[in-house]
């Protein structure tokens, strides 16, 4: 009987055994695999507008437009070899982050999209002129794009079923660049189609803040997920994964603010995502041996 018990056990975060009914632990992942299917081709369906121009745009423009595309490479390629590198070391499968960037792409993005669109329609009709999308609609793009992404991980860590601080990590990553990606497309193809001439300048400023962008936003606030789910009633453990995610969405706030576009500024919010994110990956719990 303890032997059955053993071999239905789930492992938590520190790699302890609990005992779950294999049979109600497959229905969960099979429900939350369904959703994650689900939310994926409903993100699919809205993808294609943001990719396509006005009714009566020239191949030409459209062979302008997504050529320029490639200029983000400048900083796909580093993340792939860092990606590459972080499997190797902490032997999390490639497979599994591919798949986590998808969802990034096309579950978070979309969703986030829509969610923004919806509050300024919803805000400027409340508010009139009042309403202020560089402070107002900045602290709801800080807080709904990082939840969005923050789900996006969860569910994924929860259909693979990974509970380690290294797959809470890789897995944030990857969501967050595959809506790094989709979100930079976007904002090219936009201004692109509108105007020719804001391709290149609107590319570059993409490359420009990429280090500390989504994928920085995404891997922090996973970690602390991971805190938070693994505190197992320990107070100050809970509460530095709580203070993660609200320095992330604080930081995505004012980084959308006009307080970003100061040189100064922008680099200071950067360094305030990057230097979690250094001292997590030194992190006794990222031990290469830890269990996935």
């Amino acid at each position: 009987m303890k032997n059955e018990i053993e071999k239905n056990a789930d492992i938590d975060g520190y790699g302890n055994r609990i005992a779950v009914g294999s049979s109600a632990l497959h229905r969960r992942r099979v429900a939350g695999l369904t959703a994650l299917i689900l939310l994926f081709a409903l993100g699919l369906l809205n993808e294609p507008e943001d990719f396509l121009g006005p009714k009566h745009t020239s191949w030409v423009r459209y062979m302008e437009v997504y050529s320029s595309f490639l200029l983000l490479l400048v900083y796909i390629v580093p993340f792939f070899l860092f990606m590459r590198w972080f499997c190797k070391k902490y032997t999390v499968s490639g497979l599994e982050l591919l798949l986590a960037g998808f969802c990034g792409a096309f579950i978070a993005s979309p969703y986030a999209g829509d969610l923004n669109d919806d509050f300024t329609r919803i805000m400027t009709r409340l508010l009139g002129h009042y309403y202020s999308d560089a402070w107002m609609g900045s602290f709801e793009v800080g807080i709904a794009e990082e939840l969005l992404k923050l789900g996006t991980t969860a569910l994924v860590l929860y259909v693979l079923g990974r509970k380690s601080l290294k797959s809470f990590l890789g897995i944030g990553m990857c969501v967050g660049m595959g809506f790094q990606i989709d979100e930079d497309i976007s904002d090219i193809t936009e201004s692109g189609f509108r105007h020719v001439n804001e391709i290149i300048p609107i590319a570059v400023d993409r490359i420009q803040v990429a280090l500390g962008s989504h994928w920085c936003y995404a891997a922090v606030t996973a970690a602390g997920l991971y805190f938070m789910v693994t505190a197992m009633g320990d107070r100050k453990r809970r509460r530095k994964g709580i203070g993660l995610i609200i320095l992330i969405m604080s930081d995505h706030f004012v980084y959308d603010t006009p307080i970003g576009d100061v040189n100064l500024f922008n680099a200071l919010l950067t360094a305030a995502v990057l230097v979690p994110l250094v001292l997590i990956l030194r992190s006794s719990e990222m031990s290469p041996e830890e269990r996935i």
